[in-house]
């Protein structure tokens, strides 16, 4: 993962409007899913309910983050797709099933840990799909001839049209 990713949204310039491009969309995502999973991690053997740590990382993934993730399946995949490699959708598509199934862990876990040890591992998994992206899928694109900042940008408009009341890491 990049620097500018482990660091958050590099740019503060850009105040209450989706970010310009994709790395900016992945540091907010990424800042923002990292801190609401400390907040609950934080909660693990403390003298306080979870319930509002949890409550708000699981609004946040059922709200930014699957939004960002539907976007990538209408805009990105199909692209990909058309590049050739189906392979590389089913392992993308894989990924996003396992992030589904680890925000529902989270929701229903009958215990703080194990919420926490679910968002840690969302957070892992979440970290390897930029890393994929980055360095797969685009390079994947690149090579097969696609304007990779084109479709980008399409998908920026796309999750700021459909979605853009879910975004809150502004």
């Amino acid at each position: 993962m990049s620097q500018k990713e482990e660091n958050g949204p590099a740019d503060t310039d850009n105040p209450g409007g989706v970010p310009r491009d994709q790395p900016d969309h992945h540091a907010g995502l990424w800042s923002t899913l990292v801190q609401r999973a400390d907040d609950l991690t934080g909660t693990v053997g403390a003298d306080h309910d979870d319930a509002s740590a949890r409550s708000a990382l699981v609004a946040f993934l059922r709200g930014d983050v699957l939004a960002h993730l539907e976007s990538e399946e209408r805009v990105l995949y199909e692209a990909v797709r058309e590049a050739g490699a189906h392979s590389l959708v089913d392992a993308l598509e894989l990924d996003h099933r396992c992030l589904l199934n680890l925000v529902e862990q989270i929701e229903k876990a009958d215990t703080v840990m194990e919420a926490a040890l679910s968002s840690r591992a969302l957070v892992v998994l979440f970290a390897l799909r930029m890393e994929k992206e980055d360095t797969i899928i685009l390079p994947t694109l690149r090579e097969a001839g696609v304007d990779v900042s084109a479709l980008l940008d399409r998908m920026i408009v796309r999750m700021a049209t459909d979605y853009d009341s879910h975004f809150t890491y502004f």
